[in-house]
């Protein structure tokens, strides 16, 4: 039996290895008679430049002009590549989403559910599923780190990806799958895949 589309989502604070994992169910259910879309947040659009060019460069963006740019950029993301897929019953294996927003930039006088609320606002939907890899934010720093000629990023800072940690753990709802992201790799995608195909009505 093929599976149903289903709108499924990674998050996790910098480290945690989401896109890992994120990547590994898109290769898994990326079979004959299913059809999947691997998409990410910040987008390559225009916006998603800008947000990315920002966190690059250490450029302060008030957090209005941060939420404004992601709020854009998944608005284009809605029309171009999400509403598309789900029209056509296509699958979507999202590395990030409007969680990251609720976690990243919930803070200084903005609460997560208020930034998540404000997304479902302009219409964003939900995800049938929410896998979120988590690990504390010393050893998702140590992997960042020993990453080879990567720069590290404004947000990628262990007092900051703690408190981003806790936000996610507080907006973590029925949607949520929350995976120890210390265990080994295979073990993680183990648990992932066993959930989706339970998800999809998938008897493979």
């Amino acid at each position: 039996m093929n599976p149903k589309p289903l709108f499924i989502v990674f998050e996790g604070i910098d480290g945690a290895g989401k896109s890992t994992q994120c990547a590994r169910l898109y290769h898994y259910i990326s079979r004959p008679g299913t059809q999947a879309r691997h998409l990410a947040e910040p987008t390559d659009g225009p916006w998603g430049q800008k947000i990315r060019g920002a966190l690059r460069s250490g450029t302060a963006l008030s957090l209005d002009e941060q939420i404004e740019l992601f709020i854009r950029d998944r608005m284009d993301d809605m029309n171009i590549n999400i509403r598309p897929c789900m029209e056509q019953g296509i699958t979507i294996v999202m590395d990030r989403y409007f969680y990251s927003n609720a976690a990243y930039q919930g803070m200084d006088g903005l609460s997560p559910q208020s930034i998540i609320d404000m997304n479902l606002e302009h219409g964003f939907p939900l995800p049938d599923r929410v896998y979120f890899i988590d690990l504390s934010a010393e050893s998702a720093m140590n992997r960042v780190r020993s990453r080879s000629g990567e720069k590290t990023e404004l947000f990628e800072k262990q007092s900051f990806l703690e408190k981003v940690r806790q936000n996610f753990l507080s907006i973590a709802d029925s949607r949520f799958l929350v995976v120890d992201g210390a265990l080994p790799e295979d073990k993680i995608f183990e648990i992932i895949k066993e959930d989706f195909d339970k998800l999809a009505g998938s008897t493979d």
